[in-house]
């Protein structure tokens, strides 16, 4: 006799398992995702580490107001305006017209060490900041920048003496360098090409803000607010009128830089 296999007359068949709905397969995808763009903003937060240039290179500023004060006025109150002891060296870093006198080389020579001293600080604090994180950025454009930048100033005036590179002196910035602040020109393209490798929104818009200070120091004599606003200089104090569009950017950097290290700090112990 055949075996009985059930009224069927076939196999027991499993049973079907039920199938997820489309809901229940999405809730784990977009929880991953979600936790994908928290750890980007995290790793994009501990890897920042521009505080640091924007400090340092407020105080190389508030560090250069002694050059920036004016030759001393005679006891009628009038400004000396002729240079004093020839031309500068550096004019792009010093400026080549104006009050200063005998600062202007001393000016000159003290932006040549504070930018690169400054690019090369920067260097290094990159990369101890990345072997501190495990995280890097790359900061090469900015130290670029800010490197041939720098160079070029110094080297300029230098060749548009001879005959065959006269043509150079094209290059030269005009009114931009009359009042000695072209550095702070050159530090804000640093700042911009750093924000883009940051890529970083809050840096970009302290690079613009920057920027606007920086041309406004370099066209504008500052101190003329002061004295709408009631500032009258005595003649002690005439040698001071130079430094608003010094002191102006430098607290434009410091404060950016300190903020942004309260905030930074604040983030990483949130990560």
């Amino acid at each position: 006799m055949a075996e009985d296999r059930g009224e069927t007359g076939g196999e027991l068949e499993e049973p079907e398992k039920p199938s997820a709905g489309p809901g229940e397969a999405a809730v784990p995808v977009a929880d991953l995702l979600a936790s994908l763009r928290r750890l980007r903003l995290a790793a994009r937060s501990v890897r920042h580490a521009y505080a640091f240039p924007l400090v340092l290179f407020g105080l190389l500023t508030l560090a250069a107001m002694p050059f920036y004060l004016q030759s001393p006025a005679p006891s009628g109150g009038i400004q000396i305006l002729a240079v004093r002891g020839g031309q500068p060296q550096f004019p792009l870093l010093s400026g080549s017209a104006g009050p200063l006198g005998s600062n202007y080389n001393y000016l000159g020579y003290y932006w040549l060490v504070a930018l690169t001293g400054g690019l090369l600080a920067t260097m290094y604090w990159y990369r101890y900041h990345a072997r501190k994180v495990g995280l890097s950025t790359e900061a090469r454009g900015y130290l670029v920048t800010l490197g041939v930048l720098t160079g070029l100033a110094v080297v300029l005036p230098v060749l548009s003496r001879f005959p065959a590179f006269g043509w150079l002196s094209v290059l030269w910035p005009g009114d931009l360098m009359i009042r000695g602040t072209f550095p702070f020109l050159i530090i804000a393209a640093a700042l911009c090409v750093l924000a883009w490798a940051e890529r970083s929104l809050a840096l970009g818009a302290i690079a613009a803000i920057y920027l606007g200070t920086a041309l406004l120091a370099s066209l504008y004599d500052i101190e003329n607010v002061l004295f709408r606003l009631g500032w009258n200089p005595s003649p002690g104090q005439w040698r001071l009128t130079s430094l608003p569009n010094v002191l102006l950017p430098a607290l434009v950097l410091l404060v950016a830089g300190t903020g942004v290290f309260i905030a930074q700090r604040r983030q990483r112990r949130a990560a």
